[in-house]
């Protein structure tokens, strides 16, 4: 296992640029999707899933972190590139209009209440799903 491919915590939590690929095929291009920028994501994701929470799936929850974080970083390179402001908040798109076409969403349904930054990508949206579900009732030590 590469340096860069592993983010260890401790014996017991090491989440891999493998185990994000796995989740989340959608990543497989290496070229595309650099492995140390993934596992950079990690790392910081190991500081915001709580094991003592999410217990059996932690890495998943790093995971998910990650992809939002991914993600997002894709976004504002996108802007970038078509001559936009990388990070510029524009929210979930709700209509659009090309020519005479027209196209409009309901996004009511796609967000959840008080999620703000996580409504902006779906692993955002799980994330969030999972956080306030792990997150819910009382821990016994």
């Amino acid at each position: 296992m590469s340096q860069t491919n592993a983010v260890v915590v401790d014996a017991d939590h090491v989440v891999t640029t493998t185990d994000f690929r796995t989740f989340f095929p959608e990543f497989s291009d290496a070229t595309k999707y650099l492995d140390v920028q993934i596992a950079a994501y990690l790392r910081v994701g190991t500081r915001f899933v709580s094991e003592s929470r999410w217990a059996d799936s932690w890495s998943f929850g790093v995971c998910l972190f990650a992809a939002h974080e991914l993600t997002m970083g894709v976004i504002a390179a996108n802007a970038a590139a078509s001559g936009g402001t990388p990070g510029a908040s524009t929210g979930i798109l709700a209509s659009k209009s090309v020519g005479p076409l027209s196209k409009s969403y309901d996004t009511s349904f796609a967000k959840y209440d008080d999620a703000g930054y996580w409504n902006l990508t779906t692993y955002g949206q799980r994330y969030w799903y999972f956080m306030r579900l792990f997150g819910a009732g009382g821990t016994q030590l």
